[in-house]
């Protein structure tokens, strides 16, 4: 896969994607593919210096893959460092489903408090909420991975100046949530399959 591929696809993941293990979110995905690009473009870089030293390639090779690559750097396109999040006008206008939180929450486990929303310019311009730091500008995480506005009784202590994505949102059709909203079934997850296992 090429770096430009690469850069492509995680940039348009919009997703929390799961693994065998945990939730990983799309910019842990960047991160580990941008290791695994850097081990790649040093195994290359020291595979061309043996070569060159038993005399397989030339100086003049090593000139060429350079302004190859060089080329190839100055097509790719940047990802951008920072992603805001965008809902039109303002978020205090925003009318969010008709979901009953608090009768959900012993089934649910407030699973959509694992998300992980972007804030805006106006929620930055606001300075109430918190972002992670090496991640910006997604809502801030507690250790456990929830959002770390999710008080002890599952209720939102931010709820009042919470973000555009949060007032949204609707986890009656989102399948990380709810195999049947209707029903009342939570989807499959990491939490609840440890909590089945003998």
């Amino acid at each position: 896969m090429t770096a430009e591929r690469f850069q492509l696809q995680a940039a348009d993941v919009c997703l929390v994607l799961m693994d065998s293990k945990r939730l990983k979110s799309p910019y842990e995905l960047i991160d580990e593919l941008a290791q695994k690009l850097a081990s790649q473009e040093a195994i290359t870089d020291q595979l061309i210096d043996v070569l060159t030293g038993r005399e397989v390639l030339t100086p003049g090779h090593r000139k060429l893959l350079n302004k190859v690559g060089e080329r190839a750097g100055r097509k790719k396109r940047q990802l951008p460092l920072v992603r805001f999040g965008s809902y039109p006008g303002d978020k205090y206008t925003i009318e969010g489903a008709d979901v009953d939180c608090a009768s959900l929450m012993h089934l649910c486990r407030a699973r959509c408090c694992r998300l992980e929303p972007v804030l805006t310019e106006q929620d930055l311009d606001e300075g109430k909420l918190e972002w992670e730091r090496r991640r910006p500008y997604v809502l801030k995480r507690a250790d456990d991975g929830y959002c770390h506005y999710l008080g002890s009784d599952g209720g939102c202590t931010c709820y009042q100046v919470r973000p555009g994505a949060c007032r949204v949102f609707d986890c009656r059709h989102d399948s990380r949530i709810w195999t049947d909203f209707d029903n009342k079934i939570p989807a499959p997850g990491e939490a609840f399959l440890r909590e089945l296992a003998p």
